[in-house]
Formats: structure tokens, sequence, C-alpha cells
């Protein structure tokens, strides 16, 4: 199996992305995140990204039905997402290799655990999505803080998995989708992003930098957020909301 093979099989199965990126681009991330810590022998980290779809904001654009999203949102079709990405894995282990299958999990969730020994983290590792598509060169971060692929914008969610096939990696994204318009910031009735303030993380493949966002300020949005399930305190889902639907609008109209 080669890096050709392994996206057509994603593909095949339903994903609308696929990238990958070599587990070196996660050296020295913390245990709590680091792939690693999951599967030691980890070669290889392929993203799966599935698209939220345009017509699914028409009912909040138009203030008639916020149902129309709930059905794309990753509450709502994270079976569809888990089928996917099951499926794919089975193909990759039919040929030999192992794979862990990942979805993106609230990150205040880490750490919940008792470490089974002193040398290893909390057995409560989850991995930074948003960090594993830029290494796996899907996109970038934007300002508002949603990550932006050129073939979707915000309108995307994506899933994980981690393999001993050794695979060429795909370049990290060098482009610039953000162009720092502020349309996220403006359009948000809470005012939760602080533009005067930037989040800078720090990686082995780069760094992701985001306007901070006041979480608290977030959750009470009545635009079209969607809260993430069994976490209170993380932010909502946001694509949706006047936020995110700004930047998607910014977007369509620069092409």
């Amino acid at each position: 199996m080669n890096a050709e093979t392994i996206k057509k099989i994603a593909k095949d199965c339903g994903a609308d992305l696929v990238g990958i990126a070599s587990i070196d681009r996660f050296k020295e991330v913390p245990g709590p995140e680091n792939p690693s810590a999951i599967k030691p022998d980890t070669k290889s980290v392929i993203v799966l990204g599935f698209r939220i779809l345009r017509g699914a904001l028409q009912g909040i654009e138009n203030g008639t039905s916020w149902g129309t999203y709930s059905g794309c949102d990753p509450t709502g079709f994270s079976n569809y997402m888990q089928e996917v990405t099951y499926n794919f894995c089975r193909q990759v282990e039919n040929d030999g290799y192992e794979t862990v299958p990942l979805v993106r999990c609230s990150y205040d969730l880490r750490n919940q655990g008792v470490p089974v020994s002193p040398d290893r983290p909390a057995p409560d590792v989850i991995i930074d999505m948003e960090y594993a598509a830029f290494a796996a060169g899907l996109g970038e971060m934007g300002d508002g803080k949603f990550f932006l692929t050129p073939q979707f914008g915000p309108r995307q969610v994506f899933s994980a998995v981690l393999t001993d096939l050794e695979l060429e990696p795909d370049p990290v994204f060098s482009g610039s989708l953000c162009d720092h318009c502020g349309a996220c910031a403006a359009a948000c009735p809470a005012c939760a992003l602080d533009e005067k303030c930037l989040v800078e993380s720090t990686y082995p493949a780069g760094t992701l930098k985001h306007w901070k966002l006041r979480v608290e300020s977030c959750r009470v949005c009545t635009t079209g957020t969607w809260p993430r399930p069994y976490s209170l305190g993380l932010e909502p889902n946001r694509t949706g909301a006047a936020c995110g639907r700004a930047c998607v609008k910014h977007l369509e109209a620069k092409k």
C-alpha cells in the first residue's frame, strides 16, 4: 500500500478529504495529546475530512429552521463518520497493517484517569484533531479559531487513523486561506472573539494561530451554535453560528 492507494480507499469509503502526516510531525507533542502514547509503533497519521453540507446552513441563514444544521453537525452525523472510518480501517487491516481509529473528543476530558505507570500519561489521551489536520496538509487555522480547508472553508470535521503503515506524508499547507478580514468577530453578537489577543500553539510542523475565544460568551450565543456532547465547558460547534456563517460567505465571495 502507498499513499495514493490509501487515499483512494478512503474516498471510496466516503471521506471527502484525506491527508497523511508522518509521526515525526508529532515529536515533542505532550503525552496527553501524542498519537504515540496511544500506539507506540505509529508511523503515519491519516486524517479523514467530512464536509458539513452547505445547504444545511440555509435554515439558519433564513431564520426559519435551526434543525437543518443539526443533522450535519458532528453530533448529528458522527455515526456516518465513524462508519466510514471503520470501513477504511478494515481495508487497511485486511492488508496486514494495524489501525487505531479516532474521532474528536472534548479536550477537557484529558487527565481524568490514573496513569498505569509514572512514565505514561493518564489513560485519556486525546489528540488535537485540528493540529493533526494541519500536519496532514489539509489546511490552516483561521483567526476565528476555525480550521479552514481550500475545499470547504470551515465546513468540515475530521477523524484520524493511527497506523504502523509507513506512508509518504503530504506537504504541510503553505497557502493563506484566512485574510484576517474580521468578519467572524464582527458577526458575533456576544463579542466572544478577542481580536486584540492572539493565541499561538507551536508544534513540530508549524504554529497554529487564532484570536482568543471567550468560551463563556460563546456558549450563550443563540445564532446557531450547537453544544458538543459530554462537555458543558468546551466551546460549542460554531460553524452554523453567525461567526462561522460569516466566514463561509466571505470565503465564497473570494472565489
